[in-house]
């Protein structure tokens, strides 16, 4: 089964038996926006330009190169046109279309099977529906690889080495793996998110869906300081 980037993030970033994410909504659906903009990068669709393409330098440019069929990528591709990479990840992964893509992305494993969707209540009152696993093989398949790039075991490919930057980037490789030294795990992460793995796109489009990262768990802790003062 063929399965993109984001999916592959997702997959990793939910609770198999539970459904639920492993991280905030508010940090999975900025996670989802930079694999989604990272894949258009690596499809070509995106690029970061250099000023001497007819773009504005620094920011990013659709290069024609590329469409994606998925409604939600292409509407994601308009929006980040001609803004700085830091600035069109914030803004996306915080609005109407980080959630439409998040949805989007757990229907669609749904339907084909990979997750369950399920309706429950918290605490007994409160509607919720949380997206379990069905079939575990594609996920299985993701993890192996990943672990096998975080080991040592393999050389990671363009696209597991974006999608170790992402987990880094959202500090999930210790929830992922438990049984894994984690000192060793984030230093093997970092090692392959600073290396030469990609081109100048993709590699901006996680450095600054980190700093956005960074910049929203700090507001977010303020903000709870703020209200226990």
């Amino acid at each position: 089964m063929e399965i993109g980037l984001a999916e592959e993030y997702l997959l990793l970033a939910l609770d198999d038996a539970s459904g639920r994410p492993l991280l905030s909504t508010q940090h999975l659906q900025l996670a989802l926006t930079g694999a989604s903009v990272a894949q258009l990068t690596l499809d070509g669709a995106l690029d970061v330009s250099d000023g001497a393409d007819g773009g504005q330098k620094g920011r990013f440019r659709v290069t024609g190169r590329s469409t994606p069929s998925d409604p939600v990528q292409r509407e994601i591709l308009g929006l980040l046109d001609g803004r700085r990479p830091k600035d069109a990840i914030g803004k996306v992964g915080q609005g109407r279309v980080a959630r439409t893509l998040r949805d989007a992305l757990l229907q669609g494993l749904a339907a084909r099977g990979v997750l369950r969707e399920e309706q429950v209540k918290v605490l007994g009152l409160f509607p919720s529906t949380t997206w379990p696993a069905h079939d575990p093989a594609p996920e299985a398949a993701v993890r192996e690889r990943v672990l096998a790039a975080l080991t040592g075991d393999t050389a990671p490919d363009e696209r597991t080495a974006a999608l170790v930057s992402l987990l880094l980037a959202t500090d999930l490789t210790r929830k992922i793996y438990p049984d894994q030294d984690r000192r060793e795990l984030k230093r093997r992460a970092k090692e392959i998110a600073e290396s030469e793995w990609a081109g100048a796109a993709v590699k901006r489009a996680i450095d600054d869906l980190n700093a956005v990262m960074i910049a929203v768990m700090a507001s977010s802790t303020a903000a709870t300081t703020a209200g226990t003062t």
